[in-house]
């Protein structure tokens, strides 16, 4: 199983850095379509979401979330006909000035994504290249740049029907807050540029 290790170190407190990597990951991942600048949850284990840029579809769920310290995700990425297995483990660790953020990544590429294995392997390094300067930018206060894209956004418990389960449509992002359910579609207008209805 190939490997990666990424690591950055940042003159923040521990708390603070796994507070960004939580708003950093979950923009991408189980919060997809919250407002700008609100605050995401902290997702539970099992946590279920499903994600889809460009042409490349990623479903997963949290493994394991210890606060400050770690969060464990296993995500699947389909690109028709590749498929690649991810597992991130994203740990905080305290030093004399500030924190360190250590990324272990293990992925595993089925046949078809194994001939484009380099291909693969840059891909990889590079987003999480990008999810460290999300970091770096929520860290800074700086406003980070939407993706486009459509999501199904929210967890979905480990087990349990509904949005996520069999014959889910992608397109449709939404969160629940209190009484009041909040929804939004990605359309693409006939120029080719997502607009929000």
């Amino acid at each position: 199983m190939p490997r990666q290790r990424h690591e950055a170190q940042y003159p923040e407190s521990m708390t603070v850095v796994f507070s960004a990597l939580i708003a950093s990951l979950a923009r991408h991942r189980w919060a997809e379509g919250v407002r700008p600048g609100a605050v995401p949850r902290i997702p539970r284990v099992g946590c279920r979401y499903a994600n889809e840029r460009g042409s490349v579809l990623r479903r997963g769920r949290v493994l394991e979330c210890r606060r400050p310290v770690s969060l464990t995700l296993y995500e699947t990425l389909f690109d028709t006909p590749c498929r690649v297995r991810l597992r991130l483990r994203w740990r905080v660790e305290p030093r004399d000035s500030g924190s360190l953020l250590l990324l272990d990544l293990s992925y595993e590429l089925n046949a078809a994504a194994s001939f484009r294995r380099r291909h693969w392997h840059g891909r990889l390094h590079a987003h999480c290249g990008r999810m460290f300067g999300f970091v770096r930018a929520r860290l800074a206060g700086a406003p980070v740049e939407q993706g486009t894209g459509a999501g199904v956004a929210g967890c979905q418990e480990a087990g349990t029907g509904g949005a996520h389960g069999q014959g889910a449509g992608i397109g449709v992002t939404g969160q629940s807050t209190g009484s009041e359910t909040i929804a939004s579609t990605n359309v693409t207008a006939l120029s080719g540029i997502p607009s929000l209805r």
